[in-house]
């Protein structure tokens, strides 16, 4: 939900679940141990967000581009809630975070963190900016850190037991759930869609894919194919009309660069760093627009997890929630750890900051609303992600006893803005 112009025997089923679910290798994971960098403060008297700069038009033909059967104009790109989000106020009206303990709990914890994607992309910095803030270090937690290409496989690691928790999209998780494995949510790195479709200049509308080259890291089931499959149906194509391409996340951009593939689903990073390269590719679907009401993503654990490392997780996300609060309210510290984390360009850091901000992508409370979890659910069902005779349901997939202490832990929701969840 961006704003650019306005703006498991169980481990057994479960794994063979997860590789019926998408294709591409099982690649041993980069490990990135928590490391000490420098802290820099995180204040509630940080310098508000700036407001968001126009959209940098991404077709020579922008203007007359289609808003992708949403019927809206490119110049107004709803937010996925349905309300408008403002910017921060000047006055930087932000809500508590947790505060600095003068000591250390002295019972140090450690959890091993599955990220999705390496390296990661804006959307998935919570967990990234918890690690250099030193919010982990605070709360007596040590995490280590593994990168995965695709949430698929991060999930499968988790359900394997080599990962304790795990950021993935929502789409293999609900499979996962339907197919009776014992994982939960327990809280979410943002749940609002910020991603765009992004294709070849020739490539002028959805329709104009048939027979074209998509790039899907992770295969069927994965993010970015259930985008791609969403954005076909809504234009009366399906996948057989297309032909998927298992590239990795990071290739996206050199693909569509070299012309490998003729589209991609594009983090917001990733999209100001392709049409800073190719000005003339075409931002063919922003799929906030197309399902505004999309329920994104999760940090996942195995429910064994769950009841044996509930303090540990408690811990996580309570350094998680103070660091998307964080990301709110200081700007000039998130985006510098952004550029060190994400290697995108300190510019491109920049509008995509903005871009998320107004959006307000990034989770502040529990961030697992009922509302988008059971419109997601519904989604994926029509679009054959799910099995419609036994869609798995809100208690099925969640548990938000940690979220909400975790929430606790910083002095309770912040509440006010339709940008919060």
């Amino acid at each position: 939900m961006v704003y650019r112009s306005a703006f498991l025997p169980r481990v057994l089923v479960l794994t063979a679940v997860l590789l019926l679910a998408a294709c591409g290798g099982g690649a041993a994971p980069a490990t990135t141990p928590a490391g000490t960098a420098t802290k820099p403060s995180a204040a509630a008297s940080a310098a508000p967000a700036s407001a968001v700069s126009a959209k940098p038009a991404a077709s020579s033909a922008a203007s007359a581009k289609p808003a992708a059967s949403t019927g809206a104009s490119a110049s107004a790109k709803p937010a996925a809630s349905g309300a408008a989000a403002p910017a921060a106020s000047a006055s930087g009206n932000f809500g508590p975070v947790a505060p600095k303990p003068s000591s250390p709990p002295s019972d140090k914890m450690s959890l091993v963190y599955g990220n999705p994607v390496s390296p990661p992309n804006m959307v998935h910095m919570a967990a990234y900016i918890a690690k250099d803030m030193g919010f982990f270090d605070d709360v007596g937690l040590t995490v280590e850190f593994k990168e995965f290409n695709g949430g698929v496989d991060a999930l499968r690691g988790g359900i394997s037991g080599g990962l304790d928790i795990v950021g993935t999209s929502s789409d293999p998780l609900f499979a996962a759930i339907q197919q009776g494995g014992q994982v939960k949510a327990i809280g979410t790195y943002a749940p609002k869609l910020s991603v765009s479709i992004v294709s070849q200049p020739d490539i002028k509308t959805p329709k104009d894919l048939k027979g074209k080259k998509i790039g899907t890291p992770g295969g069927v089931g994965a993010f970015s194919e259930v985008m791609a499959r969403l954005l076909l149906q809504k234009n009366g194509l399906t996948p057989s009309d297309v032909q998927y391409v298992n590239i990795t996340t990071a290739g996206r951009v050199p693909g569509l660069i070299n012309k490998q593939i003729d589209a991609a689903v594009l983090h917001i990073d990733q999209y100001y760093t392709a049409i800073g390269q190719m000005p003339d590719a075409v931002d063919l679907a922003d799929m906030w627009q197309i399902a505004p009401d999309w329920w994104y993503s999760a940090f996942a654990v195995t429910d064994d997890t769950l009841k044996g490392k509930r303090e540990a997780l408690n811990r996580f996300m309570t350094a998680i929630v103070k660091a998307q609060r964080v990301m709110y309210m200081d700007p000039t510290n998130t985006k510098k750890l952004a550029v060190q984390e994400t290697k995108a360009k300190p510019e491109v850091i920049d509008k995509a900051y903005d871009d998320l901000i107004k959006g307000g992508v990034w989770a502040v409370n529990d961030g697992m609303p009922e509302k988008l979890i059971d419109a997601t659910i519904d989604q994926e069902a029509e679009i054959g992600v799910l099995k419609p005779q036994n869609k798995p349901t809100y208690a099925q997939i969640v548990d938000k006893s940690v979220a909400d202490e975790a929430v606790k832990r910083n002095g309770g929701p912040w509440s006010g803005d339709p940008r919060w969840y």
